[in-house]
């Protein structure tokens, strides 16, 4: 997996079930509060990078179970005038998620909100005026047609949820693993960073005569500038 990401030079991943002590090799990691189901080295979501990080101002609201489901951080960008990007990895309920997610209310749809609007409060308090966003992660949820495991609302929910951030989702139309369905991971972004014309490519690795997850990978091309040196 190592090997095949490094292959991709990406400058930003967003990885979602990944162990907290997972090598980034020359990078940084930042990962999601423990999960209640184990309080272990697994986390439901994380960012790797090798570029310059920039400090948070607001503390994780660890006694909210939905926190545990998102990883935060700040990029120090800029040129001229240096400024920054906030970055945000999601892991949102899926069908059945109460029996490995602690503290979920009991039907889907309620889990999937629950989660969501926790994710974009946090995000909103978190953000600086004016401030790029990158929001990305297994949000378990298409936003096109057929709906397999997901739900209409759920789809309307996550859509507004993006206009509201004034995000562009790049993976859209993208294709699921499986190529019968639209993706449930996602890659939204502020406006202002979208490369004309760029969507997200969909990658499926292979390995051991299978495939290397469950999940495809996406990677998309946006317009950051980081400062000289870095």
């Amino acid at each position: 997996m190592a090997a095949w990401m490094d292959a991709q030079d990406v400058d930003i991943w967003l990885l979602t079930e990944v162990r907290r002590d997972w090598d980034p090799r020359g990078g940084r990691l930042v990962v999601a509060p423990p999960r209640g189901i184990d309080n272990k080295e697994k986390r439901w979501a994380g960012i790797e990078t090798a570029l310059p990080l920039g400090g948070l101002r607001e503390r994780p609201t660890l006694e909210h179970a939905a926190e545990e489901g998102l990883a935060l951080t700040r990029l120090e960008v800029g040129g001229a005038r240096p400024s920054s990007v906030l970055v945000a990895c999601s892991v949102l309920p899926w069908r059945g998620a109460g029996e490995y997610w602690p503290g979920l209310p009991v039907s889907q749809a309620a889990q999937f909100r629950y989660v969501l609007d926790h994710h974009v409060a946090r995000i909103g308090a978190e953000r600086l005026p004016g401030e790029p966003l990158i929001w990305g992660g297994d949000f378990n949820q298409q936003l096109t047609r057929p709906f397999w495991g997901a739900t209409v609302g759920g789809a309307t929910a996550l859509r507004s949820a993006f206009d509201r951030l004034g995000l562009v989702a790049m993976t859209e139309q993208a294709q699921h693993l499986n190529a019968d369905s639209h993706a449930i991971d996602h890659l939204a972004v502020s406006r202002d960073l979208v490369v004309v014309d760029s969507v997200a490519a969909v990658h499926r690795p292979g390995w051991g005569g299978g495939q290397l997850s469950d999940h495809a990978a996406y990677t998309a091309e946006v317009r950051v500038t980081i400062p000289t040196g870095s």
